[in-house]
């Protein structure tokens, strides 16, 4: 120690500068990992965002009302089957009534029914011009119909030039879903509800095609351009498909002033964060893209990072002042890099916890069922926490006076198939409302089986599906190493996304039964 204090006291000014030097090069690379995981935590918002639009377009579209009422009148109405397999003469008055009142309920522009050959049987249309005789036998709508698939179909009309979305379900042969089709119903309708969804979206947000066409967009001006590079056979295929009409005829299309993939890139003199998720609408040539772009100029200013550059290098200076002047700066500057080091992993932590959450939102979301949904989650925390057994209890409907067993991992035949609130444990937490977290570790109540052999969980985690106050079930976990705050945190955090989802499930299953029945 001695040594080096005379080394620094006869080059003092060498010192100086090679610690200051260092210094500086610290804080540079301080601000850009700030700004770096600033930009990650913005990123991940969007992709939050974006995914949650997606879910609020395919509710207006294809799990919407209108494909609903579609849906349903191609499996039970008896007149709509006379149609589509011709038995029926042209715009029957009956039928025509009742296209009539789907289309003015939906605000649809025109409903009409499609035979087997492709040819319309009957139909309504807003502006009085019928389209009956049309033959849409080649039409990708129709197709994706005769092959048993509803589906939204998204194109610019060639007589009108205006955007437009055709919502197809197949007509069955018999009240089977199952059955084969015989003809399609179909409705038209305006993109407003998706242009106002884009315009309320907190960020610029385009509808990609299959193809890479803007389709609609927050920026009007943007419509109809181009993502990625405008190459002649690129524009020859999508000038035959002719589901844009003339947008393209006769002129050469815009691209996109950034490439519509999702991550953080540098366009348009800015930092831009783009996020991405598909819309599957069963359009023949693939699934259509929401793209959500943040200017992170806004959000993530300069200012920030810089002023934690600045004060990274005021602070090392200071410390290393005191250690050159002093020799004391040796156990500061170790005492700093401990904290820079234990605020990393924090950091890294969280990104990664925020992560699983997103990855396992976005795996409930995509459930159709009850029990698919909670097996879903039982794998998720089977993934995140390690759980050997689990069970899934929810409620069928607000007033149902028991919760129903929708899943379980790993359990035994015996589990109770229905559980009322206050009975045991489990059903006491519905009660209660509150996590419970159970050390079973020096118990014999739990024991986990397998064909290996037998082993006690270190603890049961216990948690009430809450919605706006409101239970809608219960889960239950067993885990072999004892949880700590973050796992309990996160334990509970898992169990708000599965009642969300029980709720969006619930409220469609009484149409999913209307529709089946």
């Amino acid at each position: 120690m001695d040594r080096l204090a005379a080394l620094v006291a006869g080059n003092l000014r060498l010192a100086w500068t090679l610690t200051l030097t260092v210094i500086a090069v610290g804080c540079v690379l301080v601000g850009m990992t700030v700004r770096d995981l600033r930009e990650a935590g913005r990123l991940s918002l969007l992709q939050t965002a974006a995914s949650r639009l997606g879910l609020e377009i395919m509710s207006q579209t294809l799990n919407g009302n209108v494909m609903g009422e579609l849906s349903l009148l191609g499996v039970i109405d008896p007149e709509v089957k006379l149609d589509a397999g011709g038995a029926a003469p042209l715009n029957n008055p009956s039928i025509l009534f009742l296209l009539e009142q789907v289309g003015r309920s939906h605000d649809a522009q025109g409903v009409f029914v499609v035979g087997g050959n492709g040819v319309v049987q009957s139909s309504w249309d807003s502006s009085g011009r019928p389209s009956t005789g049309l033959n849409v036998r080649f039409r990708p709508y129709f197709q994706m119909a005769m092959q048993g698939q509803d589906n939204v179909y998204a194109a610019i009309s060639l007589a009108r030039g205006d955007r437009g979305l055709y919502f197809t379900s197949p007509v069955r042969a018999t009240s089977d879903r199952a059955s084969p089709p015989k003809g399609a119903v179909v409705a038209r309708t305006g993109i407003e509800r998706v242009d106002a969804l884009l315009r309320k979206a907190g960020a610029t947000a385009l509808l990609l095609s299959p193809q890479g066409v803007v389709f609609a967009t927050s920026r009007p001006e943007w419509v109809g351009y181009l993502a990625g590079t405008a190459t002649a056979e690129r524009l020859r295929a999508i000038r035959e498909l002719k589901q844009f009409g003339t947008l393209f005829d006769g002129r050469e299309p815009q691209v996109l002033p950034f490439p519509a993939e999702a991550g953080l890139r540098q366009a348009q003199g800015h930092r831009q964060a783009v996020a991405t998720t598909p819309i599957h609408w069963n359009d023949p040539s693939g699934d259509w893209m929401l793209v959500l772009m943040e200017d992170l100029s806004g959000s993530v200013p300069l200012a920030g990072p810089l002023w934690a550059g600045l004060g990274s290098f005021a602070l090392l200076a200071l410390i290393a002042g005191l250690g050159l002047t002093l020799l004391a700066g040796r156990h500061t500057q170790a005492l700093a890099v401990r904290r820079i080091e234990i605020y990393a992993r924090a950091q890294e932590a969280s990104a990664d916890r925020k992560s699983r959450r997103a990855e396992a939102a976005f795996g409930l979301q995509r459930c159709k069922s009850l029990p698919e949904v909670g097996t879903v989650f039982l794998a998720e925390t089977h993934r995140l926490f390690g759980a050997l057994q689990g069970l899934v209890y929810v409620f069928a409907t607000d007033a149902a006076p028991v919760m129903d067993l929708v899943s379980s991992y790993a359990c035994e035949d015996g589990v109770a198939k229905a559980l009322e609130p206050g009975q045991g444990l489990l059903g006491q937490c519905a009660l209660d409302r509150q996590v419970r977290v159970l050390d079973t570790h020096d118990q014999g109540s739990w024991t986990i089986r397998s064909g290996l052999g037998n082993t006690r969980p270190a603890a049961v985690m216990i948690a009430p599906l809450l919605l706006d106050q409101a239970v809608l079930g219960v889960v239950e976990i067993a885990v072999l190493d004892p949880p700590d705050d973050a796992v309990r945190e996160e334990f509970a955090e898992m169990a708000s996304l599965l009642a969300f989802n029980v709720e969006i499930l619930r409220r469609a299953a009484p149409v999913t039964a209307e529709v089946a029945s």
